[in-house]
């Protein structure tokens, strides 16, 4: 392999390396743009007639990583369900790490939600 070969593949790996991770593609999941985490596609199910959503978020960065997150639920007509269910949640997804949320609808009008993940400053 000649040098010229070498120096390009190394530049290309550390040029990625060095790139944001992407948003979430799935948009009920609203994350802050320059927060270092990756989210999953949610996980939707229903149990007992309520709607539970899961979520793994990954930190691949040195440093454990505070969040709030904020779970807003709607009826069917895409109106507010108003609950402490949506009161925002403070979790912190480890270095090198990953974290779940794990939310339930607080009643069976809810048919959909929408997330908000943003960086916990009073924990910084």
């Amino acid at each position: 392999m000649s040098h010229r070969v070498f120096l390009a593949a190394v530049l290309a790996l550390g040029v990625n390396a060095c790139a944001p991770p992407p948003p979430p593609t799935d948009p009920r999941i609203v994350m802050t743009p320059d927060l270092p985490l990756v989210a999953d596609a949610p996980s939707v199910t229903t149990s007992a007639g309520l709607i539970r959503v899961t979520l793994r978020l990954m930190n691949g960065t040195p440093q454990d990583l505070p969040i709030l997150t904020i779970t807003d639920w709607f009826d069917e007509q895409g109106r507010p369900i108003s609950s402490l269910m949506s009161a925002p949640m403070r979790l912190t997804v480890p270095r090198y790490g990953d974290a779940m949320i794990d939310r339930l609808a607080p009643n069976p009008r809810a048919t959909s939600f929408r997330i908000h993940i943003e960086p916990d400053w009073a924990a910084f």
